[in-house]
């Protein structure tokens, strides 16, 4: 009899354990995913804005790269911190800024201040680069290494999720309560899913934070490995043409076919939106198929994004670049979620978030800088054909990274069992 209740107990136990990761998941996942949505929300209406700001587009694209400017500039920084508080402690205090931060953008937008809402962005980007940092490494190590890949594919699959519905439903908000309106929506969603996070990290089994060494001791050892750099390189190409793609194809398909700003986030939607398939998807073939191995899936993405991004800018014919938006955006978020279990996979558990913090801010620095050079190429060239070809160089870089990268060393440890 004690021999039962002791295994009805273990299964009880598991039972609690499971449904706890999946509340933790599904939070996490909403959290983040409100957070994309405000980033993106204001280049479905760029045009809108800049009118409403009084500058040029070129320069209300700043709005937009202000989350990810500041995301890149902190986070390697903060990742240190996430392994010695802990990741709960660090998304609570990442949710506060975050809801004080959309606040303080929807009454700057509201009164048309160019300067206090970038500001108010600027703050925002700290905020959701530890939020999307902590929780990576959360997902990733409450899951055994074999179901690593998928299951921080699946987290990851939030951002283009809510960037597609920053691009849908943008214009939509925009037009019945205006565009600082969209800034709102992320508040009220972030408020509400920190309970879900809050009610189900409490019965996740989490190992106890125990790293108390110095931020340079930490750095040093994850910067020894060549996994975190040509990682950190891959992903700041792969980031650099998933945003120019986002921020700038809105305004090029209203400019270059004469669309509206609802038909052309519609349209520019189905890019992100792919890659709540193709994320989930790349860290399910990289586990089950690929027995681990990263690099390969890495290849592949980039492999089929360099002529798909010349296409796009190519050709005149609206329907080929529907298709081909749908195909990229697939294709180049294959990366995403892969290229975070190469890098975690290689360093001791006690810095993982410090390498995940690195990784991230290497990537968003592409995502920052993207749309502002091609914003300056378009500006300075009248036109979007060099914008399309820093797009272009690119991914060629991050083709010619994934084809002498090293291999994951869960790959090995999973063909030697």
């Amino acid at each position: 009899m004690g021999a039962t209740e002791s295994r009805l107990g273990a299964a009880g136990r598991v039972l609690i354990a499971e449904r706890a990761f999946v509340g933790c998941l599904l939070g996490t996942w909403l959290l983040t995913a409100a957070a994309h949505y405000y980033v993106m929300a204001p280049a479905s209406v760029l045009s809108r804005v800049a009118d409403d700001l009084a500058v040029t587009p070129a320069v209300a694209v700043w709005i937009v790269s202000a989350v990810p400017g500041t995301w890149a500039l902190t986070n390697f920084a903060l990742g240190v911190w996430i392994d010695r508080l802990g990741e709960y402690r660090v998304i609570v205090v990442g949710t506060a800024v975050l809801i004080a931060a959309g606040g303080w953008s929807w009454w700057a937008g509201r009164r048309g201040t160019f300067y206090p809402l970038l500001a108010s962005r600027l703050l925002a980007g700290v905020a959701v680069g530890v939020i999307w940092t902590a929780s990576t490494n959360l997902i990733g190590g409450a899951v055994s290494g074999a179901n690593r890949g998928t299951a921080i594919g699946v987290y990851v699959t939030s951002a283009p999720a809510g960037f597609a519905l920053g691009q849908l439903f943008g214009p939509i908000v925009t037009a019945r309560a205006g565009w600082p309106a969209n800034f709102l929506v992320m508040s009220v969603v972030a408020g509400l899913v920190i309970g879900v996070i809050s009610l189900s990290v409490r019965r996740l089994e989490i190992d106890p934070v125990t790293n108390t060494a110095s931020m340079r001791s930490n750095f040093t050892s994850v910067l020894s490995h060549r996994v975190v750099w040509y990682g950190s390189a891959m992903a700041f190409a792969a980031y650099s043409y998933y945003l120019f793609m986002n921020s700038w194809m809105p305004t090029y398909l209203g400019n270059e076919f004469a669309l509206s700003a609802g038909l052309s986030g519609l349209l520019t939607a189905a890019f992100p939106a792919m890659g709540v398939l193709s994320r989930a998807g790349g860290g399910l073939i990289s586990d089950r198929l690929l027995g681990q191995r990263r690099v390969p899936l890495l290849q592949a993405s980039f492999l089929v994004s360099v002529p798909l991004v010349v296409l796009i800018g190519w050709t005149r014919h609206l329907a080929v670049i529907v298709a081909a938006l749908v195909a990229a955006g697939f294709v180049i978020q294959l990366t995403f979620g892969v290229v975070y279990s190469y890098v975690q996979e290689v360093v001791e558990t006690s810095i993982s978030g410090t390498a995940l913090a690195f990784v991230t801010s290497a990537g968003i620095s592409g995502a920052f800088s993207a749309p502002l050079i091609t914003g300056a190429l378009i500006d300075w060239t009248g036109g979007y054909l060099a914008a399309f070809a820093y797009a272009t160089a690119l991914t060629v870089l991050g083709l010619l990274l994934s084809s002498v990268a090293p291999e994951s060393p869960a790959a090995d440890r999973s063909q030697s069992r």
